[in-house]
């Protein structure tokens, strides 16, 4: 099962920090399933464009290193073309112009519902990556769930606590993570 972890549960896996005791704990747990294979963890870019904005050095620092720790998913930029100055026999300069906005019509759906540009893209770099879970305790998105799941039906807004619990489900039902993922496919269909 392909997980998407926003930004402050990417974050509290490095820094142990996550508000609600028992949401770490669930986090705790999940991160060992992960390390069984039974769930893929990833993250985007974006997530390290926020832990850039702490301002405090040491823990700058400390997100940095820890990085290597989830994946980052591969569809969170986008090529426009290239940018050419041609200057004759001084010289040829080529620069890539990048968006990252990788799809043009989700990002503007999400903004509609209200949410900010950076939840926004961490919303659609999991939708666009097939994501089938959004990991968050963030208000913005656990308020906004039912709008958002309306508009992005492929993925499914969760608590650290409430995937736990639906992985803990699947493997006492006889299947393990892939019956959930079963599950998710026929939806989609």
């Amino acid at each position: 099962m392909r997980v998407y972890l926003d930004n402050v549960i990417a974050s509290a896996l490095v820094r142990g920090d996550l508000a609600e005791p028992s949401e770490m704990e669930a986090l705790r747990s999940l991160q060992a399933q992960s390390r069984l294979d039974k769930v893929e963890f990833v993250t985007s870019r974006e997530s390290w464009r926020e832990q850039e904005r702490t301002k405090s050095p040491e823990t700058r620092e400390e997100l940095r290193n820890a990085r290597s720790g989830v994946d980052v998913v591969s569809l969170d930029h986008r090529l426009l073309g290239f940018n050419t100055t041609d200057y004759g026999y001084r010289g040829f300069i080529a620069s890539p112009l990048l968006t990252d906005i990788v799809d043009e019509a989700l990002f503007a759906t999400l903004r509609k519902l209200s949410l900010k540009d950076p939840d926004a893209r961490h919303l659609m770099y999991a939708v666009s990556n097939g994501c089938v879970r959004f990991v968050t305790t963030d208000p913005d998105f656990i308020e906004r769930r039912e709008a958002i799941q309306a508009v992005c039906p492929t993925i499914c807004i969760v608590r650290p606590s409430e995937l736990l619990a639906e992985i803990e489900r699947g493997q006492d039902a006889g299947g393990a993570v892939d019956s959930i993922q079963d599950r998710d496919d026929r939806r989609v269909e």
